[in-house]
């Protein structure tokens, strides 16, 4: 069985501990089922701001006459948007996979991991072996407890990245930040959304002037809903 000085879970944040412990010449293993890069690169904020960037051209396109400019859009591709997006997202995880098996000074473990005793964990049917342990598997979506939620075809925000169809529809459960990303993404591609925020507010964390200007926008293209709880969905049809 292989002993090391430190053992880091998760090849996202984790990559900071793994870079620090080889940094002071500890014995490093690093362990992930992959992709590896974590949220940022592969579900959080690359794909995110890649599309962002497809919304704020059709949004600076349907702008564009107060700035002198006549112009109009003749066709959004959402395929072609989501294949831009993979095009940047998928070579990331490869190369920094890449990167991390040529690199001597860590062991690499690629797989689920299972903790079979103190301090040790199997990953693989290896058994390897760590003074410390560092989890860091990162967050998963919270699935609110909205009654019957299990029985309808729900996205999330990792899910949505694999849509192959612009949806006709949309209500987005929350008004954070990942919310009102896709909200305007969303919107600008042509979906009608419907924010449902259960606070007082839209991106609470920011400045109230902040969160207030982006409700007034929103509300230009969109229906808000704050002080507003999903408490059921129905199945209606298809």
């Amino acid at each position: 069985m292989e002993e090391y000085d430190v053992v880091v879970i998760g090849s996202g944040a984790g990559m900071n501990i793994v870079e620090s412990a080889v940094h002071h010449k500890m014995k490093t293993a690093l362990v992930d089922k992959g992709p590896v890069g974590g949220t940022c690169p592969n579900l959080g904020c690359i794909p995110s701001k890649l599309l962002i960037a497809s919304a704020d051209v059709v949004m600076n396109i349907r702008n564009s006459e107060k700035f002198g400019i006549k112009s109009k859009i003749e066709k959004i591709d959402f395929p072609e948007i989501m294949k831009y997006m993979k095009h940047y997202v998928d070579p990331i995880s490869k190369d920094m996979r890449e990167g991390i098996l040529e690199d001597k000074r860590i062991d690499f473990y690629e797989g689920e991991y299972y903790f079979v005793d103190d301090y040790t964990i199997e990953v693989n049917n290896k058994k390897i072996k760590g003074k410390k342990i560092f989890i860091a598997c990162g967050a998963r979506p919270l699935i609110p407890p909205i009654k019957n939620i299990e029985n309808i075809d729900y996205l999330t925000n990792e899910s949505l990245l694999d849509l192959k169809e612009i949806p006709k529809t949309m209500v987005i459960i929350g008004g954070g930040y990942i919310a009102s990303e896709y909200a305007h993404f969303f919107d600008a591609i042509g979906t009608e959304v419907k924010i449902l925020e259960m606070g007082n507010k839209l991106v609470a964390s920011e400045e109230p002037e902040i969160s207030e200007l982006l409700k007034e926008e929103f509300e230009k293209r969109m229906k808000i809903h704050i002080n507003t709880k999903a408490i059921e969905v129905i199945k209606n049809q298809d």
